[in-house]
């Protein structure tokens, strides 16, 4: 059989199943999706996949059903969890520094919500400044859409798969200590874009 794993897991989970199931006598496929649920309901996910290529010819008509597009990443184990949490980690990067901005701003007098439309529909016109950008300029953290908690896992993950291999990641590791600081203030339910929060206190705002 074939095992595809969509979830979001550590690089060196993603390995050892690998070779679990290659002992089992099975195949196990990397996969990782990109795209909230309403994203999949449309049929426009984005599929970043590993693994054996018998197993990607054989769920290939299956994904077609669901996404939009799959990016195949060679057969290295666990590369395309490695690909997921390091655009995850890019996600929150962005969702502290649109946050910055915004409190910028509003310190400055502005109204960040004309800010954040004018960025989000010019230079940043895409899906994350769009959506985080307003939600943050907004001050809309429920419901959820990605929990914090979520969040801090996820980054997490990136830095230790960072650190497997040494590469810094200064800004991940300001962002993780960031969330950490809010989950532990009671926030982890809030969507991630509530990391605002902080720095809307930090800011005095």
């Amino acid at each position: 059989g074939v095992h595809v794993s969509m979830s979001t897991v550590a690089v060196a989970t993603g390995q050892r199943m690998e070779e679990l199931h290659a002992d089992a006598g099975a195949r196990y496929l990397c996969s990782p999706v990109f795209g909230r649920p309403p994203v999949a309901a449309a049929g426009q996910l984005r599929i970043a996949q590993s693994g054996d290529p018998e197993a990607k010819r054989r769920v290939a008509p299956l994904f077609a059903a669901f996404a939009q597009g799959v990016v195949d990443f060679g057969e290295a184990p666990g590369a395309a969890n490695a690909v997921k949490l390091a655009g995850n980690a890019m996600i929150a990067s962005a969702i502290e520094t649109m946050a910055e901005s915004c409190a910028l701003v509003e310190k400055s007098g502005i109204d960040r919500v004309a800010f954040m439309e004018l960025l989000a529909g010019s230079l940043f016109d895409c899906p994350v400044y769009k959506g985080y950008g307003m939600a943050i300029a907004e001050r809309r953290f429920l419901p959820a859409g990605f929990r914090m908690v979520r969040g801090l896992k996820d980054v997490t993950l990136a830095l230790e798969a960072a650190h497997a291999v040494g590469v810094p990641m200064p800004i991940a590791s300001l962002v993780r200590d960031r969330l950490m600081a809010s989950v532990a203030k009671g926030r982890g339910e809030l969507d991630w874009a509530a990391l605002d929060k902080a720095v809307s206190e930090d800011a005095g705002l």
